[in-house]
């Protein structure tokens, strides 16, 4: 079947044999937030992608639903680091390809350690970007879990 968009996400997804719905918006904030008003999807079903350097590992991801703030303590205790620290856009951009507010977890440039909220493996649907400003996937906790590779974790701030 044809997509209406192809990326390199997209493309990864195809190549593990997933199956995915391809949703797409007029991006302009390039927020999580803005997806789901756009897209008019719950926030806890759209995740964002963060990128962050472990004071061990190096550089890693971590894909968490909208609402939830990122606890770096425990993306650190999850990881095997002591400390972790979200890397800037333009580092962001140079290790995995893609641009701020389009950031996937699937083709990054570099492949990095990647964790995910542990809600993921229970949702029947999952969104994420598909790395393009305006342009998300859809597709199941479970086959999140089976094209990523994460590793569940609890990772939310308190």
């Amino acid at each position: 079947m044809k997509r209406p968009v192809a990326t390199n996400a997209t493309r990864v997804l195809d190549e593990r044999g997933v199956r995915y719905d391809v949703l797409t918006f007029a991006a302009s904030e390039f927020t999580a937030e803005e997806a789901c008003e756009k897209l008019s999807l719950p926030p806890e079903e759209v995740f964002k992608t963060l990128v962050a350097k472990g004071d061990r590992t190096g550089p890693l991801a971590a894909v968490v639903p909208t609402p939830v703030r990122l606890s770096l303590k425990k993306l650190a205790r999850a990881s095997g680091n002591r400390t972790v620290a979200l890397v800037s856009a333009p580092e962001m951009e140079r290790l995995t390809g893609y641009v701020k507010g389009g950031c996937s977890p699937f083709g990054m440039r570099r492949s990095l350690p990647l964790f995910v909220h542990e809600t993921a493996p229970g949702l029947a649907r999952l969104v994420c970007s598909a790395g393009q400003r305006g342009v998300q996937v859809a597709l199941g906790g479970a086959d999140f879990l089976r094209a990523s590779g994460a590793t569940p974790a609890d990772l939310a701030e308190e």
